[in-house]
Order: structure tokens, then C-alpha cells, then sequence
């Protein structure tokens, strides 16, 4: 019976022990992965089974969705739910089914697993119906063109407006994409190419996508709301992080990025990973945003829009990106390398030169943050 690791349980360390993940996360972190011994080891310590994340979604979902059939029958047999549902009504059968992993639905069958969705398995599930979400009373957060009001730079940068929203009874945000851009009918493909991508993913460290209005004239999107703010408010109010703080944030958007890194069968690259694309939840744990909409400015610049990079992007854009070059997923480990340093420093380096100024130097003249002034504990050195 495979599972969703190629390498056997012999030659590999446990993800939980590769990765330090903290708290009940770690159980659903350990079944997306395929991760049997690190599952093992939070059942063990007394961690529920049916633990669910924001979307109530538990390990055995996440397990399903992956393909991990050693780690779906494990779960089984330490008393998970078969039939536990999460936000959209959705059992881990429906999971299974809809990402063709046979051998996990026969096993879910058979412990008396059930697909309430049915064939609504196989089709979208991110369209929620206008009417649930009542935009005539919504609350305007701000105009991203006007301030610098982080949750709405992190999220659409010039592209529209954010709104406070109740959804079934929970606050989320709701951004709208302007007329301008929506009307395009290839930026407005693009992004609904996104929403689909979007809907597969979940994962502690990233901001969860909820859906799409039905119907819209304009282009809506819900996501779930983080009222903490970003990275980029903390270290404007806080400067210079101690070493574990810093070191814990780091881990936070390390795991977000290595999970939108090792998406199948194609990684999803950020683009614009900036300290205004890193939010906190009520926890203090970051999640990284605005992963997909850096598609939706290429497509923009591709019909004469400005690109992003002027609002501050290119305060953290690799060379390769700045110079219109090819790239891949190392461009994402050069913008968190700077917002690491950033970290420790309590700023950005070159604060005092224009952004575009500071990323023509990094792409010509091989200028870097410089390392000699940060101060680092004895760990952190080592």
C-alpha cells in the first residue's frame, strides 16, 4: 500500500522532526505530509484525532486530499471521524474522490465513510451564492490607493477595495476587483484560474480563500479576516525582534512558503513576498498572502498597467524578477532572506533610497543587505 512519501520510513526523519511545528498544528501539518511517525507522535502525546483547523477541517481531510493512505488508516484506527464535515459540507470521502485517490475512497467506504456532496465532489466548490453575503451593508476598511493600511497592501495592492464582511456568522474580508481590471477579459480568466487553484489549498501558514461571489458583476473574493494586522506593523511598532520571536515568524513563513512551494503537479511561486503579504492571526502565528494575485499583475502589465513593484515590492524582488529575467521558486527565498534580515534589524536596509533605487543596485551591481551590524544570539550564529 504507497503512501504519499516516495523514500522509505527507514531512510527519512519525521517531518515533526525536521520541521519544529508548535502546537495542535502539527497533527494536521504531520498528515498533510504523509508524515506517519509525526502523526504518531501527536496522538500519542494526547492530541485529538478529530482536531480541525478554521475551516473544520481534520487531519483525516487533509490526509484524503493528499493521498496519504498509511496515514488516513492510522488515523481510522486512533478514533477519527469518517464522516467529520468542514465548512462547505464536505466529508474526507468528498476529498478523496474529488483528487481520485481510489484506494483511500474504498478504505473510507468501508468504514462507513459518506460523500454528502455527491458529484458536487467533481465540480468547483468556491462560489458561494450573492445573497449569503450582504455587500449592501459591508464595512469599507479602507482605499488601498490612499493609505497604507496593511491587510488591504497584503492583499490587492491597487487593484480594488477590502470590505469587513459577515459570512455564516464569522467576520472575513471581501476584496473586490475593480471594474477596470475585471472587464479584461484575460486578467479576468487569469484570476478565476487562481480561485480554483486557491480552493485546494490548506495549510496553517497561508490565508485561507473561502469562495467567490456567485453572480457578481464585479470580481468578489472572501478570504478569512486577520484584524492583527501584518509583519509589516510589528516591526514598524516593535523594531529590532528578539532572536526567538524572529526565529518563530521565520518558521511561520518558511512553512506557509515551502507548502505553496511543494504544490503538485506545479509549485506555486509568490512573486511579491513582502512583510505586507505576512498577517497575523489571533494566535500570533503569520500566514502568507497575496500568493496568486501577482498573476493578475503580470496580466496587467501585459495591457500597459503599472506593475506592483512601485507601492514597495521592489524593496524585496530578486534580480531575476527585476530584470524581466526567467526564474523560479529561489526568487521567494531572496525575498525572505531580506525580510528575515529585516527581522533582526528593525527595518529595511537602504531605507533611505527609493525602493525601485534599492532594486536596480541589487540587480546591477550585486548590492546586498549588509550583515556585520545585526546583533544574533549564540544559536542563531551556530
Amino acid at each position: 500500500m504507497e503512501d504519499c512519501k516516495s523514500s522509505p520510513p527507514s531512510k527519512r526523519r519525521s517531518l515533526a522532526q525536521a520541521v519544529d511545528v508548535e502546537g495542535p498544528y502539527r497533527l494536521l501539518y504531520c498528515s498533510s505530509k504523509g508524515d506517519k511517525a509525526g502523526v504518531l507522535q501527536e496522538l500519542d502525546k494526547g492530541v485529538e484525532p478529530n482536531l480541525a483547523d478554521y475551516d473544520k477541517r481534520t487531519a483525516l481531510h487533509l490526509a484524503s486530499c493528499e493521498g496519504c493512505t498509511e496515514v488516513v488508516v492510522l488515523l481510522l484506527q486512533k478514533g477519527a471521524d469518517v464522516n467529520s464535515v468542514d465548512r462547505w459540507g464536505r466529508t474526507p470521502l468528498s476529498d478523496a474522490r474529488h483528487f481520485g485517490h481510489q484506494d483511500i475512497c474504498k478504505i473510507l467506504e468501508d468504514q462507513g465513510g459518506r460523500d454528502p456532496v455527491g458529484l458536487d465532489s467533481h465540480t468547483p466548490c468556491y462560489e458561494i451564492d450573492h445573497k449569503e453575503v450582504d455587500m449592501d451593508n459591508a464595512i469599507l476598511i479602507g482605499e488601498v490607493v490612499s493609505t497604507h493600511l496593511s491587510f488591504l497592501n497584503s492583499i490587492l495592492g491597487s487593484y480594488g477595495e477590502v470590505y469587513l464582511v459577515k459570512w455564516r456568522g464569522t467576520e472575513i474580508a471581501a476584496k473586490t476587483i475593480r471594474s477596470s481590471i475585471a472587464s479584461n477579459p484575460r486578467v479576468r480568466n487569469t484570476f478565476l484560474k487562481e480561485l480554483a487553484l486557491w480552493q485546494q489549498l490548506r495549510h496553517p501558514n497561508i490565508v485561507q480563500f473561502l469562495g467567490v461571489l456567485k453572480n457578481s458583476d464585479r470580481l468578489i473574493f472572501l478570504t478569512e479576516y486577520l484584524r492583527n494586522g501584518s509583519l509589516y506593523d510589528i516591526l514598524k511598532r516593535k523594531g529590532r525582534l528578539d532572536s526567538h520571536t524572529a526565529v518563530s515568524y521565520a518558521l511561520d513563513i518558511a512553512r506557509g512558503m515551502n507548502y505553496l512551494h511543494q504544490h503538485k503537479p506545479h509549485a506555486i511561486i509568490h512573486r511579491d513576498l513582502t512583510p505586507r503579504n505576512v498577517l497575523q492571526d489571533e494566535s500570533g502565528h503569520l500566514k502568507v498572502t497575496d500568493f496568486g494575485l501577482s498573476k493578475i499583475a503580470q496580466e496587467k502589465d501585459a495591457y500597459g498597467y503599472k506593475m506592483t513593484g512601485g507601492t514597495g515590492s521592489y524593496r524585496y524582488m530578486a534580480p531575476e524578477v527585476y530584470r524581466r529575467e526567467s526564474y523560479g521558486k529561489s526568487v521567494d527565498v531572496f525575498s525572505f532572506a531580506l525580510i528575515v534580515h529585516e527581522m533582526f534589524q528593525g527595518g529595511p536596509s537602504n531605507r533611505a533610497e527609493l525602493p525601485e533605487q534599492v532594486a536596480d543596485k541589487r540587480a546591477y551591481e550585486d548590492s546586498r543587505p549588509s550583515l556585520s551590524s545585526l546583533v544574533y544570539s549564540d544559536p542563531i550564529k551556530a
